[in-house]
């Protein structure tokens, strides 16, 4: 549907632990919770382009991607759960959240203004430049990530509930024209 962002959770073989009072949300960036007009620029023009295009656009926070209402949302029940627990000191927060990018420095540096600019605090924030998701995942152990890389999220979706999210340039045809490209944001 139009404007709703969609998702095909993979099959997995995760088994949430009863005694586990935590929800481990984990999100790609660029993508799913932002457009990814970076990945676009990296996929047509090398990482000396993207670098270049992010160091001048940093103070700018990022557009929107398909997931970043949900992902808002999710930020809006954890700023409640820490609002609890900062009432009650002995309440533990169940809401973790955890922001994975394939961004290192520089590039960084425009998604902490994005986090900042939407009033967002996450949990944990992995800035990986080339280490492999699925390390940080056994890591942090969500109980569901999304990813708008199917090869993300094939990998340890057997483990890891995983949920890949179809759109932008990761998932146009090989060959597809723009406006198909477009369309897909």
């Amino acid at each position: 549907m139009r404007g709703a962002p969609a998702g095909q959770v993979l099959p997995t073989e995760f088994v949430d632990d009863g005694r586990d009072s935590e929800r481990r949300i984990a999100f790609d960036f660029d993508g799913s919770v932002a457009d990814d007009s970076a990945e676009a620029i990296f996929r047509s023009s090398g990482l000396a382009a993207l670098l270049d295009s992010e160091a001048s656009a940093a103070p700018v926070p990022m557009p929107a991607g398909p997931l970043s209402r949900v992902f808002r949302e999710v930020a809006k029940l954890q700023q409640r759960e820490h609002a609890k627990k900062d009432a009650t000191p002995s309440y533990e927060p169940r809401v973790r959240i955890a922001s994975v990018t394939a961004r290192n420095a520089p590039a960084h540096e425009r998604v902490v203004r994005t986090l900042r600019d939407w009033g967002i605090e996450v949990d944990e924030v992995f800035f990986l430049g080339g280490i492999e998701k699925a390390r940080i995942r056994k890591v942090f152990c969500p109980h569901i990530f999304f990813d708008d890389q199917l090869g993300h999220v094939e990998g340890t979706s057997k483990l890891v509930p995983s949920a890949h999210v179809p759109f932008g340039v990761s998932n146009a045809p090989p060959g597809a024209p723009p406006e198909l490209v477009d369309e897909a944001r």
